[in-house]
């Protein structure tokens, strides 16, 4: 019998496909979400009766050997080997067709484990650091736990001695040749040593902490470089032994650190994964996807979840991911230090876990409690980027009105400002055209005509200063302007009040004056001109007020406060007296 028929015998397609993505029961198959499209509806099926699979929307099918060729983007050798191991089939390693430059870096790298783990054994020091972390022995030896010696070459030599190439050596990522020579040092020295397994359990690299006491000079962590059978962005910390309580939970817990990962999984919460320094990517997570839908992410209380793992969100709401965090109290550390001092206590912290909008909501109102204009714009610079990061455009519409109603803001506003982020990244020069926005873009075309013209034909600035207040304008940079402008005492010369002004404010008069020279108005129209400006501002800026006393008044209703109530109404009704007024003129002008 050949070495496939029998890993065929020993295996069944469920198990093996199972161990990969979630599978549900379907009558006398399996289906599930095709791993190699994107799909709404599963299409995938398993036959346990036939041992294939089959997507039907795809095409793509075969045995268990090409699955995981497919899956883990190996070729039929490697697929053979990792299956081989599954099975507990032993494959003959001077068998030339099994010698692939893969399979060899795969040796190295379980030789490699082998050699620090018998270094650690040797090294009382370093076994009683471990102790004093929190680590029991078995679970050292279940993560295969070592040390590399300080040393120049002592894993190089012990791998040379084995029989293999010092170019495997290198290729592995576990030296490094010194420059202009033959020699080469080992990368890894006085470290403690965390091997990194791929999702079939086997060694594929190594993260490196440095061990004893720290120096500024020495990087804490050294981790295996790219290699052929390592990729930092698609192999992620602790899946290998967390991926069945994954699936189970359908939930996983996401740390930053190896030690975070371990004592976690040490204290039973083993659906636990870890970022080790680096953001989980987008291959990353359509790795999770297969296995869960659900994500919390523990927050170190001191930085608020700044870091690698709050980059890893917006990914995660793109993905339509349930995104929860876990913050650890101000007095902790980390969840290492937690699950040493008391582990009820980490369990306790899951079960508090926030869903993230409503972390991101509590984080930025507590940090912006006045509510002043300043406080406004800060909060909504926090949340709407998260917001816009929401998939599921229901979601993102209740998360809108929530932001709205804590702002007592407009909400067509946020959507406006939503669209402006949007377009922004998606390197658009104007925004998607909605009634509200050609609002904004008529009225800031106005404010820019009125401020043109008044430079253009200063005998109108005593009228424009008498009869309008240009704190209601809303460009700050046009506003600054007429500010600056009211303030100004000479008889007017562009010139001269341009030395009033920053460099960005001079190019603006200059291309504002050239805009009203190019309009080429009779002078005799030029007030006429102003004073529709004059009105079409003040009536925008009055609905803007009534929008938000709108808002007030509906919030003092709520809360059952007649006073206030009464009064915001009172304010309502004479800014509505006002802009009635306003209209009347101007449709008697229209006329």
């Amino acid at each position: 019998m050949t070495p496939v028929d029998e890993i065929k015998n020993r295996l069944d397609v469920v198990e093996v496909i199972g161990g990969y993505i979630k599978l549900k029961k379907a009558g006398k198959d399996y289906k599930a979400h095709c791993p190699f499209h994107k799909e709404k509806n599963p299409s995938f099926f398993v036959s346990p009766s036939k041992q294939i699979w089959h997507c039907f929307s795809c095409q793509a099918g075969g045995d268990i050997f090409s699955f995981v060729e497919k899956i883990e983007g190996v070729e039929f050798v490697d697929a053979l080997r990792i299956l081989a191991q599954k099975a507990g089939v032993p494959l003959k390693r001077e068998d030339p067709q099994l010698r692939s430059q893969r399979t060899a870096l795969y040796e190295v790298c379980s030789e490699a484990g082998e050699f620090f783990q018998k270094e650690l054994g040797k090294n009382k020091t370093v076994l009683d650091y471990l102790t004093k972390r929190g680590l029991k022995p078995e679970t050292i030896k279940n993560f295969k736990i070592g040390y590399a010696p300080d040393s120049w070459d002592a894993l190089s030599k012990n791998l040379a001695e084995l029989g293999y190439k010092a170019d495997d050596i290198e290729k592995a990522g576990f030296s490094i040749k010194k420059e202009g020579t033959d020699r080469h040092y080992d990368r890894f020295r006085n470290r403690i040593m965390f091997p990194i397994f791929d999702l079939s359990g086997q060694i594929a690299g190594f993260s490196g902490r440095v061990f004893g006491k720290e120096d500024e000079k020495v990087a804490k962590y050294v981790n295996t470089p790219d290699t052929l059978i390592y990729n930092k962005s698609k192999i992620i910390y602790g899946l290998d032994k967390a991926k069945t309580e994954i699936r189970k939970k359908n939930e996983c817990i996401i740390v930053e650190g190896q030690f975070d990962l371990i004592m976690a999984h040490q204290a039973g919460t083993q659906n636990t994964i870890a970022t080790s320094g680096s953001a989980l990517t987008m291959d990353h997570l359509r790795v999770l996807k297969r296995y869960a839908e659900n994500l919390v992410f523990s927050f170190d209380a001191d930085t608020g979840g700044e870091g690698a793992t709050k980059r890893a969100i917006a990914p995660a709401q793109q993905l339509e991911f349930n995104v929860k965090v876990a913050v650890l109290p101000q007095e902790d550390k980390d969840p290492a230090e937690i699950i040493k001092k008391d582990a009820q206590k980490w369990e306790k912290i899951l079960e508090n876990a926030k869903p993230i909008m409503e972390f991101y909501f509590d984080n930025a109102v507590s940090k912006h409690p006045n509510l002043t204009v300043e406080d406004k714009r800060e909060i909504a610079k926090e949340l709407l980027y998260p917001i816009k990061n929401i998939a599921n455009v229901v979601e993102q519409a209740h998360w809108l009105q929530l932001l709205a109603s804590k702002l007592k803001v407009d909400e067509k506003k946020l959507v406006e400002a939503l669209q402006k982020i949007k377009a922004r990244e998606n390197g658009e020069t104007e925004i998607f055209s909605t009634p509200e926005n050609r609002q904004i873009s008529r009225i800031k075309s106005l404010e820019e005509h009125l401020l043109g013209l008044v430079l253009k034909y200063p005998q109108y600035q005593n009228y424009v200063k008498e009869e309008f207040n240009p704190n209601i304008l809303d460009i700050r940079e046009i506003k600054d302007i007429f500010l600056k402008l009211k303030l100004f005492k000479e008889e007017f010369d562009l010139k001269n009040f341009q030395k009033e002004l920053v460099k960005e404010e001079i190019y603006l008069t200059n291309y504002l004056v050239f805009k009203a020279e190019y309009c080429d108005l009779e002078e005799e129209n030029v007030l006429s001109e102003i004073k529709c400006a004059i009105r079409e501002i003040k009536i925008y800026d009055l609905k803007q007020k009534m929008i938000q006393l709108n808002l007030d008044i509906r919030e003092a209703e709520d809360s059952k406060n007649k006073e206030k109530t009464g009064e915001l109404r009172e304010k309502f009704y004479k800014l509505a007296e006002e802009l009635g007024k306003i209209s009347d003129q101007q449709e008697t002008i229209n006329k």
